[in-house]
């Protein structure tokens, strides 16, 4: 038994340090992702403020804002995922201070614009703004060299862990095999029943055959896991951080050169398939970072609390109304909505959701959202419902399936990665979501938390 126990022991200090170094190698990942965010939305406020300089074409602002705003929100993931690190919080104070300078020069570069075209052009020539622009670039490499070579070591710790965990079963299951047999010789010679001898050493045998053999598979399947998982978040990760990204960045830098330097050598018609190839870039962009937000999801640790439904939606509203204030909506949002579950992750869930309505009522007269709860059954169901374009019931299936859309580009802009990573935030609390909608009658997504007891 003291063996048996010792076995049972070393299988399990050995699976939770194969958790947490599974959950810091997550932690290694979001911060790299979370500078390159940064790095990206610096230069997506840049490109919007040239193009505002360049043609005093207040829609240029756009790109401009929402780059501020995805800074914000990286420097915010920064700050949370290097709590733990001196280093990397140092690195990441720099980065925002650079950040922060460099944003300062843009807004000074449009309110100049704003008054006096040529004296913007000046400032954009003095080049302050790429001093700037240059040493956020500068920092925001070093944190993410830091932690590739992070993420790099942990991954071979993890596979190191397993294989010792794996040994040290082998090792303890051989010795317990062999205090069996000892024992069950033992027992030969005092009682002298040689029918008996022969029965317990073969049960004896099969009995620790077989747990040698569940547990030495159980390694072998944890191990295959391990390695699988790790070679295909290095590939995913690899790609769309370089094969992927560092392509479209070029096509839009060189675009962007070409309008900026060169506009007064093209004529309208070449000038508006530059605008056209960037537009492009900018979806292709969009799609690669939904794609990214459905890989985290699946992988970033719950962290279970208290949340508060109606703040979160409260919030999210706010961010829509700010982006397109010439748009009259009435949204109702049912008050003290709380429920328990990853903050950061139902605030994704929210998002897409309410997203969604505000993107699919835009065509709608005296648009109205709703935010609520019910009861369906024992189950409380949380729902978002809108009175917009609605869906055709017949295709409900597809709607939680990545790209597949049920309205045109022409129609609606979107990836179709949305409501997929709404779905897998869900399941992974434990929960469902469904739909309900009609053409031109408004659709309502209702979704659960938690109904698994069991679920963590």
């Amino acid at each position: 038994m003291v063996v048996l126990a010792f076995v049972i022991l070393v299988f399990s200090a050995g699976e939770a340090r194969y958790e947490d170094l599974t959950a810091e190698s997550s932690r290694a990942h979001a911060t790299i992702d979370a500078a390159e965010d940064a790095l990206s939305a610096l230069k997506d406020a840049e490109t919007g403020q040239r193009g505002f300089v360049i043609t005093t074409d207040p829609a240029y602002l756009a790109p401009y804002q929402d780059g501020v705003r995805a800074w914000s929100e990286s420097l915010r993931a920064l700050a949370r995922l290097s709590d733990r690190d001196a280093a990397v919080a140092g690195a990441v104070e720099r980065l925002r201070q650079a950040g922060a300078a460099k944003l300062k020069n843009l807004e000074g570069t449009i309110r100049t614009a704003r008054r006096e075209r040529s004296a913007a052009f000046v400032s954009i020539e003095q080049g302050s703004g790429k001093r700037y622009m240059d040493d956020a670039r500068r920092i925001g490499a070093g944190i993410v060299r830091r932690e590739e070579a992070r993420y790099s070591r942990l991954s071979l710790l993890s596979m190191e862990t397993e294989s010792r965990t794996r040994w040290s079963v082998e090792a303890a299951t051989g010795i317990l095999f062999l205090f069996t047999l000892a024992g069950t010789l033992l027992l030969e010679r005092e009682i002298g029943a040689e029918r008996l001898l022969a029965g317990s050493l073969e049960a004896s045998e099969r009995k620790y055959r077989e747990l040698a053999a569940s547990l030495d598979e159980q390694v072998r399947q944890r191990t295959r896991e391990l390695e699988d998982a790790n070679e295909e978040l290095q590939a995913f990760t690899w790609s769309v951080s370089h094969d992927l990204r560092a392509p479209l960045r070029a096509v839009d830098g060189f675009s962007n050169i070409l309008m900026e330097d060169h506009s007064s050598a093209l004529d309208a018609a070449a000038q508006e398939l530059l605008s056209r190839i960037r537009g492009g870039v900018r979806r292709m962009g969009q799609l690669i970072h939904s794609l990214l937000d459905l890989s985290r999801v699946s992988r970033v640790e719950i962290r279970r609390q208290p949340v508060s439904i109606s703040d979160l939606a409260n919030s999210i509203v706010e961010g829509l109304r700010s982006s397109a204030p010439g748009r009259e909506v009435e949204i109702r949002i049912e008050p003290h909505l709380t429920t328990e579950g990853d903050p950061n992750l139902m605030r994704i869930v929210l998002d897409n959701l309410l997203s969604n309505a505000w993107k699919f009522t835009a065509r709608t007269l005296s648009a109205r959202i709703e935010v609520g709860s019910q009861l369906n059954g024992n189950a409380r169901e949380f729902y978002v419902r809108d009175n917009g374009a609605g869906f055709d019931p017949a295709f409900v299936d597809k709607l939680f399936k990545p790209f597949q859309r049920l309205h045109s580009e022409a129609e609606f802009e979107g990836t179709g990665i949305g409501l997929a990573t709404a779905q897998r935030v869900i399941r992974r609390h434990g929960g469902t979501i469904r739909a309900e909608g009609n053409r031109q009658n408004g659709a309502t997504f209702y979704f659960t938390l938690w109904r698994d007891p069991n679920f963590n």
